[in-house]
């Protein structure tokens, strides 16, 4: 007998759970919703040409590659290949020797299948286009708390257009989305691409920015320590190194401290054109009144090369988790599938993160644990045919509600209306039906009392 198991990095999530992530899910949304973004899907499955190369070295070696068995089964004539090819199918995972490369894979993230959709789909859309997407992302990663192989991403982008309100429509989304799921403790950090490039320029690195943004963007997990071993490690002098910690700091999104910055970069030119950016945003956010913090922070790096301007990461501090979402300005990702000069930007929330975080500290809603179904209890079947009818009512006022099916006692009933955490249950025997008069019984307070259909419709809806 098989024991039943999830595939490692996966997991199966209950009704108790669902209703928990669907309470994240639809805040979010209907934040997305209220900013003008509409909604697509793409397939699970992409050709893995569109996916490769485009996440930098440590993103390509955590990809899904996924070869067909009919595939590989046609790639080989020899009958004796064949016989050993079928039977280590069945006893191993390794199939280094097979003469097949994967042409499938995946998808890493929810940004580079959007930006093959826009090329795809360009001449149906109308630019700039808002779009936001809901679905499951797969990398081949290490399991660990708050990272998982198979998880849900939560994406809004806008794409054709290079303005800087988007970026700043981005930051009252945060603030919003946040505030509606009770972590009002997040912070956004926010950096700027041309910040790390003059970074490059000011320590005179001789290598690409990607491989200096690559290793700065270890550096919650590896500390100082880590980073300037890695530089040093690529050659840069242990000097430069230190003078990297001396530039980079954290600060509010202010334009005094933008100033400030600019000072530390000895008015690097390339520094500048950062500074005029995120002034720009700062002046499309105006007076607008944030319930979460706004931080400036240079050591933010966001490794995936595709990021030419704005980068975004969310956090809680001191939650134990890494970031909760993160995103950014892409001024080219739809040239690599033949469309040249088509800006975008976005952010994705980590789900999965979230969820850890407001578990752990509690912060749902108190309503959540409850089941909104009504259950209609009833005394024989005469009863639970009149309950059918009763369910249908309820329905159509927009009311969940279900008959119990099987003929039990009454207290067996309320047992299973309270193992799954139904609150409210109809009670039909024949007085009932005679006077149409339904005892409804909340199970939470112990109380009882005989209604109208009607009655009931009204007292539950409140």
């Amino acid at each position: 007998m098989q024991k039943p198991s999830n595939a490692q990095g996966t997991r199966d999530f209950g009704p108790e759970v669902m209703r928990k992530r669907d309470f994240i899910l639809q805040s979010i949304r209907r934040v997305f919703i209220k900013y003008g973004f509409e909604p697509i899907e793409t397939p699970a499955l992409e050709n893995l040409s569109t996916l490769e190369g485009k996440y930098g070295e440590e993103g390509d070696k955590l990809l899904y590659k996924i070869r067909s068995n009919q595939d590989l089964r046609s790639r080989i004539t020899d009958v004796e290949d064949l016989e050993k090819y079928d039977d280590l199918f069945n006893k191993s995972k390794e199939f280094q020797w097979l003469p097949s490369k994967s042409k499938l894979g995946l998808r890493y993230d929810l940004t580079i299948p959007f930006a093959r959709f826009v090329v795809q789909h360009r001449n149906d859309i109308t630019f700039p286009f808002r779009r936001y997407q809901i679905q499951q992302v797969w990398r081949g990663d290490r399991p660990a708390k708050g990272r998982y192989r198979e998880f849900t991403q939560c994406d809004a982008d806008c794409i054709g257009s290079k303005s800087l309100l988007h970026e700043a429509d981005l930051i009252q989304i945060y603030n919003e989305a946040f505030s509606a799921i009770g972590l009002t403790s997040a912070v956004v950090k926010i950096n700027h691409r041309k910040f790390l490039e003059a970074l490059v320029d000011e320590l005179k690195l001789d290598f690409p920015v990607g491989r200096f943004t690559s290793t700065l963007d270890k550096l919650d997990k590896i500390g100082e320590e880590g980073v300037m071993k890695e530089l040093v490690g690529y050659g840069v002098d242990e000097t430069k190194c230190k003078q990297l910690f001396t530039i980079i700091g954290n600060a509010e999104l202010t334009v005094e401290n933008l100033h400030t910055f600019a000072k530390a970069f000895n008015n690097n030119a390339i520094a500048q054109e950062a500074i005029d950016d995120l002034e720009a945003v700062l002046r499309y956010l105006g007076e607008s009144k944030l319930n979460i913090r706004i931080e400036l922070d240079l050591s933010l790096a966001r490794g995936l090369d595709y990021y030419t301007g704005c980068i975004f990461e969310a956090i809680v501090p001191d939650s134990g988790m890494g970031s909760i979402s993160g995103g950014g300005r892409y001024d080219n990702l739809t040239g690599v599938f033949g469309l040249k000069d088509v800006s975008g930007v976005g952010i994705s929330f980590g789900i999965d993160r979230i969820y850890e975080i407001l578990e752990a500290e509690s912060l749902w809603p108190e309503n959540l644990h409850i089941n909104a179904t009504v259950l209609i209890c009833h005394f024989d079947e005469a009863c639970q045919l009149y309950g059918v009818g009763v369910a249908a009512e309820l329905r159509d006022a927009g009311l969940q509600s279900v008959v119990y099916s099987e003929n039990k006692r009454i207290s067996k009933q309320f047992d299973y209306a309270s193992k799954i955490g139904v609150r409210h249950v109809i009670v039909i025997g024949e007085s009932e039906m005679e006077s149409g008069a339904l005892t409804l019984k909340d199970l939470t307070l112990g109380e009882q009392e005989n209604l109208s259909i009607q009655e009931i419709v009204t007292k539950l809806a409140e």
